[in-house]
This record gives C-alpha cells, sequence and structure tokens, in this order.
C-alpha cells in the first residue's frame, strides 16, 4: 500500500513541476482539530462515538496557474482520538482508540482580494494500522475537503491560515449498507517557501 501512495503523491508532484519551475510552492502545515464519527440516519444500535481531537501533519505543493488560480496537492498524515461507548451487559463501557491516515488532497485554490483564498478537491485516504478489534469502518477510499482562508507573503516565504472541514470516505472500495464517516474541521497554520 506505502508504494501505491508514493507512486501516487509522485506522479501529482511530477504533473504539477512540469509546468515550470516558477511560482511554487512548498509548505509545512499543522492543524489541531476537532473530529467526529459521522453516523448514517436509522442506524440503531448500542453503539456511540465522540471525537476527542485530531492533529494533522501536512507537507503541501502548490503550482500557481495565474494570479486567481492554483493547483495543489501534496501527503497529510493525521491522528484522529475516537472514544467508542457501548453497553452490552447493561454496564457503560469505553474504549479509546486511534485512528491513523495518510491521505493525498488534489485541490483547487482561488485567490480573492489578494490576501483571502477558498480550496476545495477530493483526497484520497489511507488507514494506517488499523487494528482487527477496531469498533470502527476502515476509513480508506475517496474524501472531499473544503477550506477558505487567508495568506500573506513576504519575500520568499507566506504564512496561512486555513479554518476548514474535511471528511472521509464518501467513495469506499468495498460495498456496505452502513459505515461511519470521520471528519475533522479546525484551523490549518502554514509557512511555505515560494521559488
Amino acid at each position: 500500500m506505502l508504494k501505491k501512495i508514493v507512486l501516487i503523491t509522485t506522479c501529482i508532484l511530477l504533473v504539477l513541476v512540469a509546468f515550470s519551475q516558477t511560482k511554487n510552492r512548498v509548505s509545512i502545515i499543522f492543524s489541531p482539530a476537532s473530529n467526529g464519527l459521522e453516523i448514517p440516519e436509522g442506524w440503531d444500535g448500542d453503539m456511540g462515538y465522540t471525537g476527542k481531537g485530531a492533529k494533522l501533519y501536512e507537507l503541501n505543493y502548490s503550482r500557481q496557474i495565474n494570479r486567481f488560480f492554483s493547483l495543489e496537492s501534496g501527503l497529510e498524515y493525521s491522528i484522529n482520538k475516537i472514544e467508542t461507548d457501548y453497553f452490552p451487559d447493561g454496564i457503560m463501557h469505553y474504549k479509546e482508540s486511534n485512528i491513523k491516515m495518510l491521505s493525498v488532497p488534489i485541490y483547487a485554490d482561488l485567490t480573492f482580494w489578494k490576501y483571502f483564498f477558498v480550496n476545495a478537491g477530493p483526497t484520497i485516504d489511507f488507514e494506517l494500522h488499523r487494528q482487527t478489534s477496531e469498533s470502527t469502518y476502515n476509513q480508506s477510499g475517496i474524501g472531499f475537503g473544503l477550506g477558505i482562508g487567508g495568506r500573506y507573503t513576504l519575500k520568499s516565504f507566506t504564512i496561512s491560515l486555513n479554518p476548514f472541514y474535511q471528511r472521509h470516505l464518501i467513495l469506499r472500495s468495498k460495498k456496505g449498507a452502513y459505515h461511519e464517516n470521520l471528519y475533522e474541521s479546525g484551523i490549518k497554520l502554514g509557512l511555505g517557501y515560494n521559488f
């Protein structure tokens, strides 16, 4: 699976770099985020989920096509803490688990009023180190991300603040009637180098 991730990311970055060696930006991004699992309507059971927070780390490449439009991609690693509560024997039980994700976002970025932007697009998601005893559905598949924020460039460096919302498992490889969708929301803090 790791070979597929590296191959997909390499292909995307090569396509973006092939345009030119100007107007490029590489960014390091971090976000403490809130999270949760969205449960489909009509799903009855004795299990509930509470999001206990997430941390996202991202290495991002951006290629500016014109003054208003850029393409972005990269690698994002996230750790989501989820608490599961259930009562099979009439007594409430709690279990905390970590959902570790590696995502490849493919975003379009629209800049307006010079300092503000909207970015959105699909993400290719892989759940890592999944335990067979996990009580959540495997989150590997295609997700979606959306953000609106601001950025300021000073010479070769760019600082950005990007409030965002991401939802995983919109499209999945395995069919199933019910599944939970992991989501994250927060503010991404980024530092980029322009070349």
